[in-house]
């Protein structure tokens, strides 16, 4: 049974290795045969041998930090060289699936790094995995750029509206597919019967900052005639923004250009830019400390409130924002990449903060203040 399903409802790609896929993790006994993916068990019993990892052939597990950290029928990968990732987890504040590392732009802040190979295989895998799951949260679907494998991901999407009807997916994207008319009006299709977000990053209202942001000329015009086109055939939109040094006083400009020119926006999502990937490498040229462009955030805002756009700030700590901003901060930050500095010991607002990146340490640490 298994195998027909993978063979005729999953044949996304001819080139899945399921020797190092997915697998449903199960912590009190294999269950009846899944049709999407193998089964492991984890065992709370002690075992220096950790051979177990090297294969999901291998049934058993046993592992006590594994077993303590994972629930009942959580999704882990193997990676074929001895060592499993828990991919989507019950207990987790927010789960997201990388389906490609290809990209056809290359941003200077790019949290992962693409790479110029055929992995057209991890849309199966994400498909199986959710499938399996069967959540009725969202989950996230990132890259590398998503709608590279254009047909392929249509087909992703119809074996998730047969298999996991239930499951929500936010969608990021740099959005350039949508400028094909035919692609954009293939996803509105989908959008009405299952729950889709997508998520387009413009990084400016001048074309030349956002493709030097980028990495690739003439992605602005690519973009922007995607978003018009996305929003005209009633795609839903989340647009994003990160805050730079060359982009710092764009960020009304973004704003008023989303009231006057895009529709179908759900909301504006402000991202404080995170540590990790190439925007280490280029963070003395990229990184603002939020303080210096306080009034600029402000200014959005009402910008956004005058068109009424929702508007959120994501992964800012709250003593990094005013007063008046703090309402509008979303706890955002994943709860794996995350921590609080000492300085956020009994501080007031903390249960209501997203606290810092967990990359931030040391070099990029930003500091803390307590409200008392």
């Amino acid at each position: 049974m298994i195998e027909v399903i993978r063979n005729d409802l999953f044949k996304l790609s001819q080139k899945m290795d399921l020797s190092l896929g997915c697998v449903i993790l199960r912590k009190e006994q294999l269950s009846q045969e899944n049709p999407y993916l193998d089964q492991v068990l984890v065992t709370n019993v002690s075992n220096d041998d950790t051979s177990s990892f090297s294969s999901p052939l291998n049934k058993v597990i046993n592992d006590i930090d594994l077993y303590n950290s994972i629930d009942d029928g959580d999704i882990g990968m193997f990676n074929g060289r001895g060592s499993l990732r828990v991919l989507l987890s019950r207990k987790a504040n927010h789960n997201t699936l990388l389906v490609t590392e290809r990209c056809d732009n290359r941003c200077l802040f790019c949290s992962q790094p693409p790479k110029d190979r055929d992995d057209e295989w991890l849309l199966t895998q994400a498909a199986m995995a959710i499938a399996a799951f069967q959540g009725k949260e969202v989950v996230g679907i990132s890259g590398g750029e998503p709608l590279l494998y254009r047909d392929t991901f249509l087909r992703f999407l119809d074996v998730l509206s047969e298999h996991a009807p239930s499951t929500p997916l936010h969608i990021l994207t740099n959005g350039r597919a949508f400028s094909d008319p035919s692609f954009a009006k293939n996803i509105a299709l989908r959008c009405q019967t299952q729950s889709l977000i997508f998520g387009v990053p413009l990084y400016s209202a001048v074309g030349a900052i956002h493709d030097q942001l980028v990495g690739a000329q003439g992605a602005f015009s690519e973009t922007f005639k995607g978003l018009i086109n996305a929003g005209n055939s009633g795609i839903p939109l989340e647009l994003r923004f990160i805050p730079t040094m060359q982009n710092i006083n764009n960020i009304a400009s973004i704003v008023e250009l989303a009231a006057r020119c895009l529709s179908n926006l759900s909301q504006l999502s402000i991202m404080n830019l995170e540590p990790t990937g190439w925007a280490k490498k280029n963070w003395s040229d990229l990184y603002v400390e939020p303080e210096s462009y306080v009034e600029d955030l402000q200014e959005a805002v009402y910008a956004a409130e005058r068109a009424c756009l929702p508007i959120y700030l994501f992964n800012y700590p709250l003593c990094h924002l005013s007063e008046k901003l703090r309402s509008y901060a979303v706890k955002s930050i994943s709860d794996w990449k995350n921590y609080y500095p000492e300085e956020c010991e009994g501080c007031l607002l903390r249960n209501d903060c997203t606290g810092f990146f967990t990359s931030s340490r040391g070099m990029y640490h930003q500091q803390a203040r307590k409200f008392i």
